[in-house]
């Protein structure tokens, strides 16, 4: 299966509920490119964006992209900004691509790859809400 074909079985593993009022991004700074790297780089990587997203003042907060059957986790950040902005901060940080979520809906954005944008369907119904 291509990379495409596994983002877009991605359900995301995150600690509350989000309302399907706001617009929001998913982004990750690891594994650039889609090359699996040390753990110690994908960290140092995500606290580069973690630092973006603050200098920026961008609101955010954490959550975990996954293959379903959990085989597969990569940390990201649920921004809250426009899609020409979360389009940007994926290119700076190398990524393939980052998903999009408008009213509800979540879409798979290609960012270094050609592919066309995809809807994926109902975000919530990819949401996995982890006990605190």
């Amino acid at each position: 299966m291509s990379l495409w074909e596994h983002y877009k079985t991605s359900v995301f593993l995150c600690h509350q509920t989000l309302s399907c009022n706001i617009d929001f991004a998913i982004i990750s700074a690891q594994n650039p490119g889609g090359i699996t790297e040390h753990p110690y780089l994908n960290l140092r990587r995500d606290k580069e964006l973690e630092a973006c997203l603050n200098q920026q003042r961008l609101p955010y907060r954490s959550v975990i992209g996954s293959a379903p059957d959990f085989s597969f986790k990569e940390k990201s950040w649920i921004v809250l900004c426009d899609k020409a902005m979360a389009i940007k901060l994926g290119k700076q940080f190398e990524q393939n691509a980052i998903y999009w979520v408008e009213q509800g809906e979540l879409f798979l954005v290609p960012i270094l790859l050609t592919q066309q944008i995809e809807s994926l369907g109902s975000f919530s119904a990819r949401l996995v809400l982890l006990a605190d």
